[in-house]
């Protein structure tokens, strides 16, 4: 069994302005640091075998966190990088909306590209690859992967079976988990979008582990009159 950790890196000043930074070198803000903390800590008794960063400055910060106190080295994917917006870069999500390839970014993402950017259909490309590299390579354990809202969207869009069309429909937050699960060719998501709770995402994936039986549910009793 696989079990492969999404996680959003933590909050940047441009996360709040709602600026967009593609692959800027924006630092995590004070607020994102203790959103990686408050995640490392959440995670300080999960056994991680194995953790894979985008290269982009944020992602990095989230994952050293993560790190800390573990011997797991952390390995850089420049498939899950941030996707690069182009001359989106640096402007706010209002000055961006008023323009066509926004629109079309906005209601059919298959066929977005940010003017001098990357078209999405590359970014789904890219990041499937990834994963999929992953599950050859690993086969089993618990994999984090630290990445970007629109990236893991992507992965998570795929894995659900969803018209790629529906990749803006739900969010990924700041210093979040989402959990995908695999078991030879079986695939499930787990979770989407789960703030600093993961014992109750691996409590879920141990119901579905082979050779692993449930517990009992025991009836309550019946108080008497």
């Amino acid at each position: 069994m696989l079990e492969i950790l999404l996680i959003r890196h933590g909050q940047t000043d441009w996360n709040r302005d709602r600026r967009i930074m593609g692959r800027k070198p924006v630092p995590l803000n004070k607020a994102g640091r203790a959103e990686a903390r408050a995640l490392a800590k959440a995670l300080k008794g999960v056994k991680i075998d194995a953790l894979y960063t985008s290269p982009v400055l944020r992602a990095v910060e989230t994952a050293e966190h993560l790190r800390d106190g573990r011997k797991t080295a952390i390995r850089h994917a420049q498939e899950m990088a941030e996707i690069d917006y182009g001359r989106w870069i640096g402007k706010t999500f209002e000055e961006v909306i008023p323009e066509k390839a926004f629109r079309v970014y906005h209601k059919t993402p298959r066929k977005a590209q940010a003017p001098g950017g990357e078209r999405m259909r590359d970014v789904y490309r890219r990041t499937i690859r990834f994963i999929e590299t992953i599950r050859r390579r690993h086969k089993a354990g618990r994999i984090a992967v630290v990445s970007h809202a629109d990236v893991i969207k992507t992965v998570l869009v795929h894995y659900l079976g969803m018209d790629y069309d529906h990749l803006l429909k739900f969010r990924i937050d700041n210093a979040s988990i989402s959990l995908l699960w695999f078991y030879k060719d079986r695939a499930r998501v787990m979770a989407v979008n789960a703030l600093a709770a993961p014992h109750k995402l691996f409590g879920l994936v141990d119901l579905l582990s082979p050779n692993v039986k449930a517990a009992p549910i025991r009836k309550a009793r019946k108080k008497n009159k």
